[in-house]
């Protein structure tokens, strides 16, 4: 019984120290969306750092899969961040205007070519190993996951630069704050969630009204509500991906990090609508 006490206590700790590191990255995010695209760059290689810095899965016997996947990873990540902030590399020509294609070319055209980078990076460091190749499928799969989940952080960058702007990436913040702090409760994980989700949208309508912003408040109790669903979503799957790994980062690193990956599409569309609203 006091075994069970202090496990509950601990994955307690481990989810506040999570969302603890989600909010901070996003925090970060926000006020850099108000300064410079490449201060939100960084912020999102950060993110990409830890993602990458996973640690490895275990087999059915407890056993560490090897699995190379840092340079994957951060092959991939680098890509899409680089193509996010200079969509014009994939340009044929830089005389466009229309800041809606100018973004959606970066972000989402930039995701395919790092997806295919990492894939092939990362069968390139399996036929590096030489441990006999182990657990093949298994770790070329998580690899390649990581690196998507990567790409994927890049969504703050085609927020931050959306018609949109700053504001979009501080509605989202907030809903992502609040609704990991619900989360983090020690209560049922059903009844939590729901309320996660909840305060993201009461967080999310609070934050439109209070930015100087072109949204209203139910775009931000959509865009809170998404937000804090994904962000929950992301502290479950990287938990679950780690579940059986004694590492420092299963208890906040890796899932916060999660966190803000699952939750950056959401605030890309969220630029977009807004963009295809104005236009």
């Amino acid at each position: 019984m006091a075994e069970r006490r202090v496990a509950g206590i601990m994955q307690g700790m481990s989810r506040l120290g999570s969302a603890a590191l989600s909010i901070a990255l996003v925090a970060v995010m926000a006020l850099a969306a108000y300064a410079d695209v490449l201060l939100v760059a960084a912020a999102v290689v950060v993110v990409q750092l830890l993602i990458a810095s996973a640690p490895s899965l275990a087999d059915a016997r407890g056993r560490s899969v090897p699995t190379p996947r840092f340079i994957p990873v951060m092959t991939g990540g680098l890509i899409a961040t680089v193509l996010a902030v200079y969509p014009q590399i994939l340009q044929r020509d830089d005389t466009t205007s229309d800041v809606l294609g100018f973004v959606d070319t970066g972000v989402i055209a930039g995701i395919v070519p790092a997806v295919a980078a990492t894939v092939f990076v990362a069968l390139v460091t399996q036929m590096l190993r030489r441990d006999g190749r182990r657990e093949l499928t298994t770790s070329t799969a998580y690899a390649v996951s990581l690196g998507v989940a990567a790409a994927l952080t890049t969504g703050w960058i085609g927020g931050s630069e959306s018609l949109g702007g700053a504001p979009i990436v501080v509605i989202a913040a907030a809903g992502l704050a609040v609704g990991l702090l619900v989360w983090a409760l020690p209560a049922d994980r059903i009844y939590v969630g729901a309320g996660a989700v909840l305060a993201g949208a009461v967080a999310g309508a609070v934050a439109a009204l209070l930015v100087d912003s072109i949204v209203t408040w139910i775009f931000g109790v959509a865009v809170g509500s998404a937000v804090a669903l994904f962000a929950v979503l992301g502290q479950v799957f990287g938990r679950a991906w780690i579940s059986t790994r004694t590492h420092a980062s299963i208890g906040w690193a890796f899932p916060g990090a999660m966190s803000v990956a699952l939750a950056a599409p959401v605030v890309y569309v969220a630029g977009q609508l807004v963009a295809a609203a104005v236009v």
